[in-house]
């Protein structure tokens, strides 16, 4: 069952890596788009825990580090991401005692925006990466937040439901059907 959970996980990740460079980038506001990746990422990572929101991180960051148009540094995404992932995962593990709540997944979404684009952004001042200025990232930060937050509106529960329905056959016979 494990082997489902990790081929839904990157056919996820493949699918917004897809979606993201290919059709969201022709929606950017001030070089800022819907980081669908990240979304996925935070998905698996509330869904599976810290482990899984770091390796969903690092998986997705290094499809973005790779897929044309990639302008910069190999492995900055990943990096951010895997970070970022791993955050999700351990609020996923401080509020275990029930679901996540709509405003959680909110707050979640809006830290793992940060964490990322601060990251990425501080990678590349540290490699000289031209496209970073810091007098934007407060706007940048705003755009991509309110981008990320309507967008995974959509894609966090869809994820979680259909990792949810991937159950090992152990758990499904001790479940009592009413």
């Amino acid at each position: 069952m494990i082997a489902v959970r990790i081929g839904l996980a990157a056919l996820f990740l493949m699918l917004a890596v897809t979606v993201q460079t290919s059709v969201l980038s022709n929606i950017a506001v001030a070089g800022v788009t819907c980081d669908l990746t990240l979304i996925v990422v935070i998905a698996l990572a509330l869904s599976r825990g810290p482990e899984w929101g770091a390796i969903a991180g690092f998986a997705g960051g290094l499809l973005l580090d790779v897929v044309p148009p990639a302008d910069h540094t190999a492995g900055r995404w990943a990096l951010s991401l895997a970070i970022a992932g791993y955050v999700a995962g351990l609020i996923r593990r401080e509020t275990s005692t029930g679901p996540v709540g709509p405003l959680a997944v909110a707050l979640t979404v809006v830290l793992g925006t940060a964490i990322s684009l601060f990251l990425y952004s501080a990678t590349g001042s540290l490699l000289h990466d031209p496209s970073v200025v810091w007098g934007e990232f407060g706007v940048r930060l705003g755009i991509a937040a309110g981008y990320d937050v309507v967008g995974a509106i959509v894609v966090i529960p869809l994820v979680m439901w259909v990792l949810g329905r991937v159950v090992p056959a152990r758990e499904r016979s001790r479940r009592v059907v009413p």
